[in-house]
């Protein structure tokens, strides 16, 4: 789009009564730098980050991002993110903070492509003074003055949200800052709606699903949306007669617990965090009904080609009327008796405390046995030592 042209749009909204600030030829020139900034984005996988640094350099903001946010509960499930610290996403995606997020919530009820701030240009007012308790305590720490946002789409019970905090050395967003954010929000739109066709649908590629085929265990993998993109025969198979794993209408796992299927969700979605960060931390989750107790055993996968990333789950299904091998344990494990009874459980989907109350133990004598089948099998974390047990014995 060339500045005369922006001129015109802007001109024939002021000449129709609409309340429109003017833009300077600077203002445009940058404007014109985001647009073209935003859609080379689109050239590869790497998501928005350019486009993010310039976003940030222009309008002086502090963090912010490109959500997927479910609706009910509203929790992240996938998204873009600036300025947080590391680790910040993971630990956004098993918060219930999204739900309590004052600002997301305010931007996901707008009209779609409308940017709003909290503030709106009133320098008499701080967004202290309208934040809640708990936001007003984040606010405070990282020193925000003002919020601005847009909801960017909404569609299949998914709400895509562009938020941009500022610090308060910068004030609030101004009029004319309202209105560049406004004549960029339909090119977000467009990004993002192109950048999640191009990079985040289902897959449909045959050689995949044909090489999950050759392999007899059950499998998944999911793509950068948390849902299926392929599952073999036999993990079909297994969740066509579970009573406690099923598949959704969109392409989702679910329990009948529904505090099970978030944590699932959660741990699906901390993974395909992991894979395009590198990081091949596993997850494991439990499902039980009655007997039946599923094992998914899920590894960021990081393919070849950057745009394929995203989780391989395992599933192992259990009887938990069946004792595991505790020979084989104390084998495969390098384990005492006492050792291999707590990873027993630990195969069963249990805490340190759980185990604790189970066992007639203490919680420190039920860690100190965690602790050395970490140290005996060169493992750093439990979730890496679960992940083991249960492909060992699955």
């Amino acid at each position: 789009m060339k500045n005369k042209d922006i001129a015109v749009s802007i001109n024939a909204d002021q000449e129709s009564g609409l309340p429109f600030p003017s833009i300077g030829g600077e203002a445009l020139q940058a404007y014109n730098q985001l647009v073209s900034t935003l859609y080379r984005c689109l050239y590869d996988n790497a998501g928005f980050q350019p486009f993010f640094d310039a976003f940030q350099q222009h309008f002086k903001a502090l963090q912010g991002g490109i959500l997927g946010l479910t609706s009910n509960p509203q929790r992240m499930v996938y998204g873009w993110t600036f300025g947080y610290p590391e680790g910040f996403e993971e630990w956004y995606i098993k918060s219930d903070l999204p739900e309590r997020d004052e600002a997301l919530t305010r931007y996901v009820q707008l009209p779609p492509r409308q940017f709003d701030s909290f503030l709106r240009g009133d320098t008499s007012r701080t967004i202290l003074d309208i934040l809640g308790p708990e936001s007003r305590a984040w606010a405070e720490q990282v020193g925000m003055g003002d919020s601005a946002g847009m909801l960017v789409t909404r569609e299949n019970g998914t709400n895509v949200v562009f938020m941009a905090n500022r610090h308060r050395e910068f004030g609030p967003y101004s009029d004319d800052e309202l209105l560049q954010m406004n004549l960029l929000a339909p090119h977000i739109e467009n990004a993002v709606a192109l950048h999640l066709k191009l990079y985040e649908t289902r897959s449909d590629n045959e050689n995949l699903a044909m090489a999950l085929n050759h392999v007899k265990k059950p499998l998944v993998v999911f793509n950068a949306l948390g849902n299926m993109a392929q599952a073999n025969n036999a993990a079909l198979a297994l969740l066509e007669n579970s009573k406690s794993l099923s598949i959704t209408n969109e392409q989702r796992l679910q329990s009948p617990d529904s505090r099970i299927t978030r944590k699932l969700h959660d741990a699906i979605t901390t993974c395909i965090v992991h894979s395009h960060k590198g990081r091949l931390s596993p997850q494991t989750v439990f499902v039980s009904t009655g007997h039946e107790r599923i094992a998914i055993c899920l590894t960021p996968l990081i393919a070849d080609s950057a745009e394929n990333n995203g989780a391989l789950a395992e599933l192992f299904c259990f009887d938990t009327s069946l004792e595991p091998d505790q020979e084989r344990l104390q084998t495969l494990f390098y384990c005492t008796p006492a050792e291999a009874s707590i990873a027993t459980e630990l195969i069963q989907g249990l805490s340190a405390s759980e185990i604790a109350e189970k066992k007639q133990i203490s919680i420190h004598t039920a860690r100190q046995h965690i602790k050395n089948l970490l140290a005996k099998n060169g493992y750093r974390k439990q979730t890496e030592l679960v992940s083991m047990l249960v492909r060992a014995l699955g």
